[in-house]
């Protein structure tokens, strides 16, 4: 085989297996990332996005923001925490901004600090769940009031 063939291959190995990891084909900013996930944390984005995030001392960071089936339930009805790692892998950056800034009313989201975030932060949280990739699977769907959920949840009078 001839030495230009032999680097193709070489050349296209590397491509192929670069590709099958997503973290590996990411160019984002490292110092961003590690703010966000930072913001993550400090924010407590986990305690109600990653299932058992509360019940356990630590939940490995390839299991973080993936959403779940605990509802919470008051009278304007049940709110399911959002797949975090799905919405933010759908939309670019810009939307994420917009979207955070927007944040849906009556679900508990709505009283956090994510809508009062600076741009920066909020692109650096949008940096860190782009780096750890999509995963888990969608949510239920938020059932209006008076519908009773058949996943398990939790009462909350929330102050609209």
């Amino acid at each position: 085989m001839h030495t230009k063939h032999i680097m193709s291959l070489f050349i296209l190995l590397a491509v192929a297996v670069g590709c099958e990891n997503p973290r590996q084909q990411n160019t984002l900013d490292t110092s961003s990332i590690d703010q966000g996930r930072d913001l993550v944390k400090s924010m407590g984005c986990n305690d109600c996005h990653t299932p058992d995030y509360q019940k356990r001392n630590a939940v490995p960071e390839e299991d973080w923001l993936v959403g779940g089936t605990l509802g919470f339930r008051d009278s304007t009805g049940t709110t399911y925490p959002t797949n975090l790692r799905l919405l933010l892998n759908s939309m670019s950056e810009e939307d994420w901004v917009v979207f955070a800034r927007q944040m849906r009313k009556n679900v508990p989201m709505e009283y956090v600090l994510l809508p009062k975030a600076s741009e920066q932060d909020l692109r650096a949280i949008y940096q860190f769940v782009k780096y750890l990739g999509p995963e888990g699977n969608p949510v239920p769907p938020r059932l209006p009031a008076g519908v009773t959920p058949t996943t398990e949840y939790i009462e909350a009078p929330y102050i609209h």
